[in-house]
């Protein structure tokens, strides 16, 4: 997994143990956003080490080809979750910010998804 995507987690780690941490009520979007960004850096390694040209591509044209270049269970995960996540992300007035529950489990889920593509990561031939 990528090192930036690892920090981005433990810090929302941190955050959900410890809502504390940041003022004003914050913490859940603050969460929201750092597994979001997590779940990106994954992406991001994913397609840098075998695919530069999805790299440049937009994430949503790189979330689309996902699901072709590895399996569909995997690639939708990854797309429901990056869905879910920006929807939470922004504040809506008449919306609640997301509970510590399904920061909790998008948290878990990305970890999933970030190792799983880390494993299917194309290595470089010696």
């Amino acid at each position: 997994m990528s090192h930036d995507a690892f920090r981005r987690l433990a810090v929302a780690d941190r955050i959900l143990a410890q809502p504390d941490l940041v003022t004003d009520g914050a913490w859940p979007r603050t969460c929201t956003w750092l597994i979001r960004l997590a779940l990106e850096h994954g992406l991001d390694d994913f397609w840098a080490a075998g695919r530069r040209d999805v790299a440049r591509a937009s994430r949503r044209a790189q979330l689309l080809t996902l699901t072709r270049t590895v399996d569909d269970d995997l690639g939708h995960r990854a797309t429901d979750l990056w869905h879910a996540l920006s929807r939470a992300a922004h504040h809506h007035a008449y919306e609640l910010a997301p509970t510590g529950a399904e920061l909790r489990s998008w948290h878990t889920e990305v970890l999933g998804v970030t190792r799983a593509l880390h494993e299917r990561t194309p290595r470089p031939v010696s």
